[in-house]
């Protein structure tokens, strides 16, 4: 429903009838509620919007796999790599545009030492420390999916 609002010159209430008073009360009302169903309207606007760029998210699947979830509306190019960044090494390098993209990466054959998994989408950047610990079993700690970290140490995004 549309509606046109006008703005009236203010007038002073002395002379006014309590007829006319309930009309201007019953309007404040009106203009109230017009009011904050445009701001509720333009707040989940602005959610579709912020829902059209892509969407990251990363999960310690169990104790040696980290896994990546993308969705990708506007089809950009998404891109992650995996260094070693102990020896100095490139160990994998993925590209694609498809919408949804996921990716489960397995840490359990790799030497101990620290490791980056960078992610791009379009101009957006992310950064996973990975630290892989052997022992009996191979175990992988990502301090940016740690709770007790998360405020501190989100994953970085850089545009």
């Amino acid at each position: 429903m549309n509606r046109f609002l006008s703005l009236r010159p203010a007038q002073q209430l002395t002379g006014a009838t309590t007829s006319t008073r309930a009309q201007r009360l019953a309007s404040a009302s009106m203009l109230r509620a017009l009011l904050l169903g445009g701001l509720a309207v333009l707040g989940t606007a602005g959610t579709a919007l912020a829902q059209d760029g892509p969407a990251v998210k990363a999960k310690q699947a169990d104790a040696q796999c980290l896994s990546f979830t993308v969705e990708n509306p506007k089809l950009e190019k998404v891109r992650m790599d995996v260094l070693c960044l102990t020896h100095n090494t490139f160990l994998m390098s993925e590209v694609n545009r498809q919408a949804s993209y996921g990716s489960k990466l397995n840490f359990a054959g790799v030497p101990a030492g620290k490791y980056a998994v960078l992610l791009r989408v379009g101009r957006e950047r992310y950064r996973y420390n990975v630290q892989v610990q052997k022992g009996p079993q191979t175990t992988i700690s990502v301090p940016e999916l740690t709770p007790a970290q998360a405020p501190a140490a989100i994953a970085s995004v850089t545009r």
